[in-house]
C-alpha cells in the first residue's frame, strides 16, 4: 500500500539542487508543495527580484515531476505509476490584456490535460471557472480520484496589461470550486494579503549574494579557453570573476544576467596578452595589472553593437570617444559661427568693438598666439584691470551686436582661407534677415546654449533689441573657433 504522505525521490531533488546551485531551500519547499502526496495547497506564491530563479526552478521542478518516469519512485520505496501530474505555464508577458490571459489560460489546460472536445472561449472569469472545471474534472474521474493533479503558473501575474480588479482574488479561489488544481503565482513584490485569502504560502527567491554569484558563473566555462588546459582556465576564470564584480557589478549591474554578460565580455579581452604569449596564467597580480585599464573603462556598461574595448591604447580610443561628442562635431557651420559671436559679444566690452571688428583695421592688428596686441594708449582699455577677460563671467549683449561680429568674423574666416587675397565672390552669400539665420539663433535658444535675459515670454526672440547672455566656456568657444579657422585669442580684449 502506498504511503500517505512521500516527497519526491531524492535523486531528483539532489539533480535539481545541482542544476540550480544556491536554490536548494527553495526547490525543497516547492517540491513538497507539489507533489501530489506531499503537502499540497490550492495556491502558492513565489516571489523575488528579477533574474533571481524563479521561473526557471519552478518550470524545471514541474518538469521533472510530470515526466512518467520518474513518478515511480517516490521516498516511500513504492511504486505509483498512476500519479499523475500536469502543468500549464502562462506568462502575463505575452498576454495583451485580461481577457487575452484568460483566453490563454483556457488553450494552455486544454493542451495539457489533452483535451479531445471543443475549446471554449474565456472571456471573463466565470467562463474561465466553467471551461477549466469542466476538462480538469473530465481528466481527474473518480478512478483517478486524488492520483491525478493540475498545476497552474502564472508568470509575471502583478504586471498584467489590463487585468480587471477582481482577477488575482477570483484566481485565488480557482482550487476551491475544482477539485485536484494548484495555482503558482510567480511576482516580484507582492502586496500583503493580495489573494484576499489567509494561509497561502510565500517561498522567497532572495538575490544572490557576491559569494553565490561567483559560484554560479565559476561553474560555466567560459569561451575562449586558454590554451594551457582546463586547469588553467579555471584558475583564472575564478579569480577574474571577484574582480568583474569588485569594479563593475557592485555598483551597476547587480543581477546574475548582467553580471554574466559582461564577465563573458570582458574575458576575451582579458586573457589576450596570454592568448598572444605575453603573460602566463599565474600569477593572477601580473595579468590584473596588464590589464589594468580594462577595469578603468565605463564604456563596458554602455550596450553597443560595435565593440569599444581595447588595451592596445585605451587613452587614445577615450580620446576619440570624447572627440565624436564635442559641441563642434555636432553643430552646423553656421550655428558654429553664431555661438562663437555670441561668446565674443559676452566676453569684449561693446566699447572695443571698433577695434577688434572694423575692417578698416584688419590690416593693422597684429595677430599673435597670446591675443590681440593692444599698447596702453588703445581707448576703452583700462591699466588697471590684471583679471583675464576668459577668466570672467559672460556679460548680456545686444542680439543686433552679436550679428554684427557674426559678419566680420565671418568674412575674416574666408579672408584667412583665402591666404590673404579676400573672399571670393559668392563664397560668403549675404544673410541679413535670412530665415536660416534666424531659425540657428532660435535652435541655440532652445538648446539653453543662449539664454534670453528678461521675462520669459516678453519681446520677440529673434528682435534685434532683445538681450542674450552665452552659456558656453572658454575651452568650447575656443574648439569651435579652431572647427571653423578662427582663433578666438585674436579678438579677445586683454
Amino acid at each position: 500500500m502506498a504511503p500517505l504522505f512521500a516527497l519526491p525521490n531524492a535523486l531528483i531533488l539532489s539533480t535539481l539542487a545541482a542544476e540550480f546551485p544556491c536554490r536548494e531551500a527553495q526547490i525543497r519547499s516547492l517540491a513538497t508543495l507539489l507533489a501530489i502526496r506531499g503537502a499540497l495547497s490550492r495556491n502558492i506564491v513565489l516571489y523575488g527580484l528579477e533574474a533571481t530563479g524563479k521561473s526557471t526552478v519552478a518550470r524545471a521542478l514541474l518538469e521533472e515531476l510530470s515526466s512518467d518516469h520518474r513518478q515511480e519512485l517516490t521516498n516511500g520505496d513504492t511504486e505509483n505509476t498512476s500519479d499523475t501530474l500536469r502543468y500549464a505555464i502562462i506568462k502575463s508577458a505575452e498576454c495583451i490584456s485580461g481577457r487575452h490571459l484568460l483566453e490563454q489560460t483556457v488553450g494552455s489546460v486544454a493542451k495539457a490535460v489533452d483535451w479531445e472536445g471543443n475549446v471554449g472561449r474565456g472571456e471573463n472569469l466565470a467562463q474561465l471557472v466553467v471551461e477549466i472545471g469542466k476538462m480538469v474534472e473530465s481528466w481527474t474521474s473518480e478512478e483517478y480520484d486524488g492520483k491525478r493533479r493540475l498545476v497552474l503558473v502564472f508568470d509575471g501575474i502583478d504586471r498584467q496589461r489590463d487585468a480587471p480588479p477582481t482577477l488575482l482574488p477570483a484566481l485565488a479561489r480557482l482550487g476551491e470550486i475544482i477539485p485536484n488544481l494548484t495555482t503558482i503565482y510567480i511576482t516580484t513584490s507582492p502586496r500583503p494579503n493580495f489573494l484576499h485569502l489567509p494561509g497561502v504560502p510565500h517561498i522567497h527567491f532572495p538575490p544572490y549574494s557576491k559569494a553565490e554569484l561567483i559560484t554560479i558563473l565559476g561553474q560555466a566555462k567560459p569561451s575562449p579557453m586558454l590554451p594551457s588546459g582546463e586547469s588553467d582556465t579555471t584558475y583564472v576564470w575564478t579569480r577574474f570573476l571577484p574582480t568583474v564584480y569588485d569594479s563593475f557589478t557592485k555598483h551597476s549591474s547587480r543581477d546574475i544576467l548582467s553580471f554574466r554578460a559582461l564577465s563573458l565580455r570582458l574575458w576575451p579581452q582579458f586573457i589576450k596578452s596570454i592568448l598572444d604569449g605575453q603573460l602566463s596564467p599565474s600569477p593572477y597580480s601580473k595579468l590584473f595589472l596588464a590589464n589594468r585599464s580594462l577595469f578603468q573603462n565605463d564604456s563596458a556598461l554602455l550596450p553597443s553593437i560595435i565593440s569599444t574595448l581595447s588595451l592596445a591604447a585605451p587613452q587614445t580610443q577615450v580620446q576619440k570617444q570624447k572627440d565624436t561628442h564635442t559641441l563642434a562635431s555636432q553643430l552646423p557651420h553656421t550655428s558654429r559661427f553664431l555661438l562663437l559671436s555670441s561668446y565674443l559679444a559676452s566676453l569684449n566690452p561693446a566699447k572695443t568693438d571698433i577695434h577688434h571688428f572694423s575692417k578698416a583695421t584688419t590690416s593693422k592688428r597684429k595677430k599673435r598666439g597670446g591675443g590681440t596686441a593692444l599698447t596702453s594708449s588703445t581707448p576703452g582699455v583700462s591699466k588697471n584691470r590684471k583679471i583675464s577677460r576668459k577668466l570672467l563671467g559672460p556679460q548680456a549683449f545686444v542680439l543686433e551686436r552679436m550679428l554684427a561680429i557674426f559678419h566680420c568674423i565671418r568674412t575674416d574666416a574666408g579672408i584667412i582661407k583665402g591666404q590673404g587675397k579676400g573672399p571670393r565672390q559668392g563664397d560668403f552669400e549675404e544673410v541679413n534677415g535670412s530665415a536660416d539665420i534666424g531659425m540657428a539663433i532660435a535652435t541655440l535658444a532652445s538648446l539653453r546654449l543662449l539664454v534670453k535675459m528678461g521675462a520669459s515670454g516678453a519681446g520677440d526672440a529673434l528682435d534685434g533689441n532683445v538681450r542674450y547672455k552665452v552659456a558656453v566656456g572658454w575651452e568650447v568657444a575656443r574648439a569651435l573657433g579652431r572647427s571653423v579657422g578662427v582663433e578666438l585669442e585674436d579678438y579677445v580684449a586683454d
